[in-house]
């Protein structure tokens, strides 16, 4: 298996995906945010819920083939120095100076003079404590160090049945295994019952997607692979698109209609059933989407591609709370929403990139801070 450029390219995209989300989410109706302008509209809920549908598990997904990679190419040592270099370092930057900002501005809408200072100094207790955008990093880093245990003959041997097979059967028997742990998982935890700030049935949900993905790895499949032909590679690509459409649709519905803020047991079975399954068939779906798309259109390397995978997860990490500040002093701007949205996003990209380019790139140190290469 040679280097798969559009992997890595799809894995930046999915990080930049988070600020235009980010940015979205402050003007969409039906789905929380820290700061949420007054006046939200229905575009921005749909498209917020369609990126909400796939994208983290897409970014585990591949964050678990790139894990079973290293693993086996470079040796476990490699992997854990990647993993304090790459995850655990820029994860405590983010959890001491980054997280603190989302939970400040929370409270100072309704206490204006809090100082920053003051609220910081409470931050890390039980009761204040959390993890914001950070929760990506915590849950991956402790992804690692479970895939660490895990017994990799076991997996090479189990994914090996699947190297003689059609790729429809590895995605079927991967919606299964993320439906049921899932749904386990949801059989004991609500949405939302967290320790430490980590959410018990988000990480095991995103953990199916990591554990897919080195499944995916080990199989030697990506699931979806390029077409001999060019129009048999279109028209795949346009039924997954059109199936993914579909299954938004329904996601979007029953995400809206059917809350998981109750244990399984406690909501109605058949349809929280149907919602945790389409929880788990849409990054599937789209997935396989991305995969082709970026196969077809972005599998190659550039100046512009090695500058968006270096500057990706610096830019990610102080997205965030710039987004936010962006957002708590354009709540009360009497303005358009849409034009209030892009000047926003413009605003939020802009600082994002400036913020690395003349602070984070040219530093050796903040550079490992960052997690850059």
């Amino acid at each position: 298996m040679g280097r798969l450029y559009y992997i890595d390219n799809l894995r930046s995209f999915a990080l930049l995906l988070g600020i235009v989300f980010h940015s979205a989410i402050v003007y969409a109706p039906k789905i929380g945010y820290a700061i949420q302008n007054p006046e939200r509209i229905e575009p921005f809920g749909y498209f917020c819920f369609w990126i909400h549908s796939f994208r983290m598990p897409l970014f585990f997904i591949i964050s678990g083939f790139f894990s079973g990679l290293v693993w086996e190419k470079k040796g476990a040592l490699h992997f854990l120095k990647g993993r304090w270099e790459r995850i655990f370092i820029p994860m405590l930057v983010g959890i001491v100076f980054l997280a603190p900002v989302q939970y400040f501005l929370i409270q100072k809408v309704s206490h204006p003079h809090l100082s920053y200072f003051n609220y910081y100094l409470s931050f890390f207790s039980k009761a204040e404590f959390g993890q914001s955008h950070i929760w990506f990093l915590v849950n991956l880093f402790l992804y690692g160090i479970l895939f660490a245990f895990l017994p990799k003959d076991f997996i090479k041997k189990a994914s090996s049945l699947f190297q003689k097979k059609h790729e429809s059967i590895l995605f079927f028997v991967l919606l299964v295994f993320s439906f049921s742990l899932t749904l386990l998982a949801h059989s004991f935890f609500p949405r939302g019952d967290n320790e430490f700030g980590i959410d018990k049935l988000l990480f095991c949900y995103q953990f199916a997607f990591f554990f897919g993905g080195v499944f995916i790895y080990h199989s030697g499949k990506i699931l979806i692979t390029v077409s001999e032909s060019a129009a048999g590679s279109s028209f795949r690509l346009v039924n997954w698109i059109l199936f993914g459409m579909i299954v938004y649709v329904l996601f979007y519905e029953w995400e809206t209609t059917d809350p998981l803020w109750m244990p399984y047991f406690r909501g109605g079975v058949y349809n929280r059933m149907i919602h945790i399954l389409l929880w788990c068939l849409s990054p599937f779906v789209w997935f396989q989407v991305f995969v082709l798309l970026f196969q077809k259109w972005g599998n190659g390397t550039g100046e512009i591609s090695k500058y968006l995978i270096d500057s990706s997860l610096p830019v990610y990490l102080v997205h965030h709370p710039i987004s936010l500040f962006v957002a708590f002093y354009f709540r009360n701007w009497d303005f358009p929403i849409v034009g209030k949205f892009l000047f926003h996003l413009l605003i939020v990209i802009s600082l994002s990139f400036l913020f690395y380019d003349l602070i984070v790139k040219n530093s050796t140190g903040l550079k490992k801070l960052f997690g850059v290469k």
